[in-house]
């Protein structure tokens, strides 16, 4: 599973998997998106690209909370989450 989700033609951040403390502060996701907008608008939304667009965000988190021993490997881990069968979404 990725940090971002397609919905359409839109790139979302998937905050319900993320620490609660991140996914729940609007704030913090309307800054991260302003912040890498510039850098994602225009990609095409190939498996490629939305892996890189994670590990933006990915970086984004880790240096705005640097202070937080494992916060990396705990959101990097969400890579090996697959849904699968009927409440997949």
């Amino acid at each position: 599973m990725r940090l971002v989700a397609v919905n359409g033609r839109i790139v979302e951040l998937n905050y319900m998997w993320l620490p609660t403390w991140i996914g729940q502060n609007a704030q913090f996701k309307q800054q991260l998106e302003a912040d890498l907008r510039s850098q994602i608008e225009g990609l095409e939304l190939t498996a490629d690209n939305l892996d890189k667009i994670d590990t933006m965000v990915l970086n984004y988190i880790i240096m705005k909370f640097p202070h937080i021993n494992g916060l990396f490997d705990y959101i990097d881990g969400l890579k090996f989450v697959e849904l699968t069968g009927e409440n997949s979404g």
